[in-house]
């Protein structure tokens, strides 16, 4: 419900909400619609080479006591633990043994992912008033 809400106030029309906006997969990963992620700003990047790779600072999400950021694989998106090895203003250098050449992880819009995956992890009753 809260994300609904949320792209709502994205201004997402309301034949675009009768479709879902995002759906949680078995094994914990989610998918995001094409409409979803170009209103979130979601943006992928592809890694080239072995690492240890640079992004943008806003591809590294925290989480409790964890570090990571957003991979998608055949659509799939999962949190993927990093090690951060320098950062700075604009960038990050990182490196984890769950990546790889190839693999697409989020450059941008990865708030907007961390929402919908809570969202979709949450066991609250969608009539919450809080």
């Amino acid at each position: 419900m809260r994300l609904m809400t949320a792209l709502v106030a994205l201004g997402l029309s309301s034949a675009v909400i009768a479709n879902p906006a995002a759906t949680k997969n078995e094994d914990g990963s989610f998918k995001i619609s094409d409409q979803s992620q170009k209103v979130m700003g979601v943006n992928f990047a592809r890694l080239d080479g072995s690492g240890p790779w640079t992004l943008p600072s806003d591809s590294l999400v925290k989480i409790k006591f964890t570090q990571g950021i957003y991979r998608r694989y055949e659509g799939n998106i999962t949190y993927v633990l990093v090690n951060v090895l320098k950062s700075d203003s604009q960038t990050i250098t990182l490196q984890s043994e769950d990546l790889e050449a190839g693999d697409e992880v989020a450059v941008s819009g990865t708030n907007f992912l961390r929402l919908t995956e809570s969202d979709l992890n949450s066991e609250t009753v969608d009539s919450c008033a809080h």
